[in-house]
């Protein structure tokens, strides 16, 4: 006799079609979501969309960011990217946009890109732009790395110094000279690179960007002094000067209210003089140098580094760049002992080996109410995201051999007979070492660090390994 198969009760319903093959997904999205993934695209490539159906045609019409890329989409010899451009904003439909964003070659095209500069801003401004990139390179200036040679840069419109929509500002080989007074009511970011500005125009500006709250001067000449009263500019970016033949030989920086400070790039031996930074809470110190800067500059540098450091003892959070601690190890021991700070996270962006452990306990010595220490090594030898903890009192699970010199260099640093030797890390909480990794580790120095770390730190320790 035959026994009946009884059968589970079969799925519910669904209510999605099966998937055809071949079916075309992304034509069944709504306009609104295809012109906001078009709005990711280079703009040469957008257009090439259009040729995919009708509807798809007229779409890259639409796209809120646009942005030309000279140097990266087109060959450096054709002459059709102004065309290309000029045509692309008669035929774009959207009453805004969101983004306009030129990068080109400026040097020797001055005559003709001008106008056709100043008509695609007129475009921006009108369809309220509310981000504006302008990177006007100067290859030939590069290329050459002759700065002293003219330089030709693009008078930025006085229209301009008027606009209600623009949040962001980014600009490069740009003369900023506005005529009367500056209004940009909603700016919040402004980068300007490789111009000449004045400490007049740098005054209208903070006057007329009532919401600015970065401020950043790439390679900028023009001016001597910094004088920020506005008390909505949070973040401060100097980064390096053009070479020096504008003013003297000390730029002075007094902003009261600025809450984050980074000075970096290089000098030409400039000093750097601190004013007023009462409020300041963090503070990027990455001066670099050239080839040419001889043993006996050190010496200069290492002066107008310290001087830095004196006037920033109070900040929170320091981060210092290799070259920085390089040029800082030809203080004496009994300048370091004026640089003691109440700072509580350090940063050194920096490959400990046996010529800099030294400079990296100099640091640490100066730094008695530091809670947090990051060695940030990842520029060296890349960055993965796996982390190993470890507390005090399970440190040999790291399970690396350590060098026995670079661990006496250390804690001779914590002897009695060493003047900064009182300032203990009681308070020190989290190591964290990013980008290590055993192989650039063979002798041991990281490991006979973090060692030392473990031995005068406080007990609940934590140690944090980022490969």
């Amino acid at each position: 006799m035959r026994t009946k198969r009884h059968c589970r009760n079969p799925p519910p319903p669904s209510n999605q079609t099966p998937r055809r093959i071949g079916e075309d997904r992304i034509s069944a999205l709504p306009d609104a979501v295809l012109i906001h993934i078009l709005s990711y695209l280079p703009v040469i490539d957008a257009v090439k969309t259009g040729v995919l159906s009708k509807r798809w045609a007229r779409l890259w019409t639409w796209t809120p960011n646009l942005v030309f890329d000279q140097l990266g989409e087109w060959d450096e010899k054709s002459n059709n990217f102004v065309p290309f451009i000029d045509a692309f904003l008669v035929l774009h439909s959207s009453p805004k946009i969101q983004k306009l964003a030129l990068d080109l070659d400026y040097k020797g095209k001055r005559l003709h890109l001008d106008s056709s500069l100043n008509k695609w801003l007129h475009f921006a401004t009108r369809r309220a732009a509310e981000e504006l990139n302008l990177q006007l390179s100067d290859l030939g200036y590069f290329h050459s790395w002759d700065f002293r040679g003219p330089v030709e840069r693009y008078l930025l419109p006085s229209f301009i110094y008027t606009n209600n929509s623009m949040k962001r500002l980014d600009m490069s080989f740009i003369d900023v000279q506005p005529p009367d007074a500056v209004s940009w009511p909603f700016l919040q970011s402004l980068s300007i690179r490789s111009a000449f500005i004045s400490e007049s125009t740098i005054q209208k500006i903070l006057l007329g960007s009532p919401q600015l709250n970065l401020l950043e001067l790439n390679n900028c000449e023009g001016f001597d002094l910094l004088h920020i009263d506005s008390k909505s500019l949070k973040r401060l970016v100097i980064h390096g000067i053009w070479y020096p033949t504008w003013g003297t030989d000390v730029l002075q920086i007094s902003a009261p209210n600025i809450l984050s400070l980074e000075i970096s790039g290089h000098f030409y031996k400039r000093k750097v003089q601190l004013l007023d930074l009462s409020s300041l809470v963090d503070v990027i110190i990455n001066l670099q140098l050239w080839v040419e800067d001889r043993y006996c500059l050190l010496v200069e540098y290492s002066n107008i580094l310290r001087e830095i450091l004196q006037k920033i003892r109070h900040v929170e959070k320091l981060t210092v760049g290799a070259t920085s601690i390089k040029i800082l190890s030809m203080l004496k021991e009994r300048f370091w002992a004026s640089l003691v700070s109440t700072r509580k996270h350090l940063i050194l962006n920096v490959e400990p080996t046996e010529r800099n452990i030294s400079d990296i306990a100099c640091f640490l010595q100066t730094s008695p109410q530091l809670e947090r220490l990051q060695i940030n090594m990842a520029s060296s030898h890349g960055n993965s995201r796996k982390v190993v903890e470890s507390q005090k009192t399970s440190s040999s699970s790291l399970q690396l051999q350590f060098d026995p010199d670079s661990y006496t260099i250390l804690e001779s640093c914590w002897t009695p007979k060493n003047r900064l030797s009182k300032h203990s890390l009681e308070r020190l909480m989290t190591v964290e070492i990013v980008g290590f990794n055993e192989i650039h580790d063979r002798n041991g120095i990281v490991i006979a660090l973090v060692r030392s770390l473990l031995k005068h730190a406080k007990d609940q320790v934590k140690v944090q390994r980022r490969r």
